[in-house]
């Protein structure tokens, strides 16, 4: 099966954040420093070796170094990979993204193929302002050239405090020179709850991760939809790693109705908290989409929703991950995560390393993961390798008839020509950004139609026949 390369990578990169992110804000876990002093008989082994050393080593020590690697060993040994040190800029990149805040132009970017482009622009945001637009190549920043650079340190050029420009220079389809813009920087917020009205008034309802705003945002766009008169809801939470858990229960008092949301259990199993909600069943069916990488605040609100018989769970398993993080600030102006508790689903399953069975699985085909991978760039006939292959099963995809070889022969080149005729542009077999940007716009307009995830959601609601949702015991 294709594997989904760079879209898998910022996946799990957004859950390792996620996690990170569990109950940061919920008062109720934040306690007061714990007392660190160890006495010699606890510690001893500890600085026996320090000292041994610290006085015999052949080479000088740093000594910071030797801390932050024996607290990272000790963690390691826990075997919890929830459990970490998070150094002081790992501290600034997760309030970043937990917050759902940040000094920036507000564009979403994504990466390949030495490319850096503009995934998404936020609403009223100085980028939108300034005319920036999906597809848009970012070629540089300030004085700093993209090409080849991480996403990541792309995006640490865009952010910086509020009230400052950046300039911003980038390729557009159709153009021949490249564009460039000052912006000033603002203080923004990132969206993570998108929704729209289907055909059929079936009510289309994403929500991409847990932040500060999200309870709100979501109590908005349901609202929105719901005036428009449902007759059905498809929340999707695939590929949502999750986050702060205060806003997976404020969706879940709006959605989920009256009874327990979900409960927290320590370590003995006993329950440490409960989180109900009040509020009325929903007069429409739902279903919720899951998948592999829904996890945390994600399995909370689908579990709660599919226990309480309010919900239909689509899709496959989930990610099956409910522990609960406390982030203890340390001195070095880094942090230590470690897990205290865990949580049960209304019917009292346990999430942790089990995850939600969907009561429809269904699978997506290779092809829909096409849309994620990086567009290949320089390629010529006589090319071979696992570039031209995905080439290949690009334009197979969107319909050409052509054979897999994995070599760029005559009639791949016909068929690249054939589709830069087909999209209004020079029939001459060069992957340009113009090919590039127009391959891309077509896989993305074909993998809609190939979610059969989101297809088997609608024909539920549509024929009203959604399955009764059976608690787990």
């Amino acid at each position: 099966m294709m594997k989904r390369r760079e879209f898998l990578v910022v996946v799990l990169v957004l859950l390792i954040l996620s996690n990170t992110a569990t109950l940061l804000l919920t008062r109720f876990y934040f306690s007061p420093a714990v007392e660190t002093l160890r006495g010699e008989k606890e510690a001893g082994l500890f600085w026996e070796v320090w000292e041994l050393l610290r006085q015999r080593y052949f080479q000088p020590l740093d000594e910071e170094k030797l801390v932050r690697g024996s607290v990272e060993g000790m963690l390691r040994s826990l075997d919890d990979p929830y459990t970490m040190y998070l150094d002081p800029e790992a501290m600034r990149e997760l309030l970043i993204y937990t917050t759902g805040s940040f000094s920036g132009i507000g564009v979403e970017i994504t990466g390949g193929e030495g490319e850096v482009l503009v995934l998404r622009v936020i609403r009223d945001s100085p980028a939108q302002r300034a005319g920036l637009l999906p597809g848009d190549r970012i070629v540089k920043v300030g004085d700093r050239e993209t090409e080849g650079m991480a996403v990541d340190a792309v995006a640490r050029l865009l952010r910086g405090p509020r009230g400052t420009a950046v300039e911003v220079s980038l390729r557009r389809m159709g153009e021949e020179e490249p564009l460039t813009v000052s912006i000033i920087r603002e203080e923004l917020e990132r969206e993570t709850v998108f929704a729209r009205l289907l055909e059929g008034s079936i009510g289309y309802l994403q929500i991409t991760s847990f932040d500060q705003q999200t309870g709100k945002d979501f109590a908005a766009a349901l609202a929105d939809l719901e005036k428009a008169g449902l007759k059905g809801l498809i929340l999707d939470l695939r590929d949502n790693p999750g986050g702060i858990v205060e806003e997976a229960i404020a969706v879940g008092k709006i959605i989920v109705p009256a009874g327990e949301i979900t409960r927290v259990v320590d370590r003995n199993g006993k329950v440490r908290e409960r989180y109900l909600s009040t509020a009325p069943p929903r007069p429409y069916p739902l279903v919720v989409l899951i998948n592999e990488h829904s996890a945390s605040a994600a399995e909370i609100v689908a579990g709660a929703l599919r226990d309480s018989g309010q919900a239909t769970l689509v899709g496959m398993p989930s990610y099956g991950k409910a522990t609960v993080q406390h982030l203890q600030y340390l001195s070095d102006g880094g942090g230590l995560r470690y897990t205290i508790a865990r949580y049960l689903t209304p019917a009292g399953h346990d999430l942790h390393e089990n995850g939600l069975q969907p009561d429809l699985p269904v699978e997506l085909p290779p092809e829909f993961y096409l849309q994620y991978r990086p567009i290949p760039r320089d390629l010529g006939r006589g090319d071979t390798g696992e570039k031209v292959l995905l080439l290949q099963e690009m334009l197979i995809f969107l319909g050409f008839p052509l054979e897999k070889t994995g070599v760029f022969d005559s009639g791949t080149l016909e068929t690249l020509r054939l589709f830069q005729q087909g999209a209004g542009l020079p029939g001459n077999g060069i992957l340009d950004m113009d090919t590039r940007e127009s391959l891309r716009a077509a896989l993305g307009e074909k993998g809609v139609r190939a979610d059969t995830q989101l297809q088997a959601a609608r024909e539920l609601l549509t024929a009203g026949s959604v399955l009764s949702a059976v608690p787990l015991r």
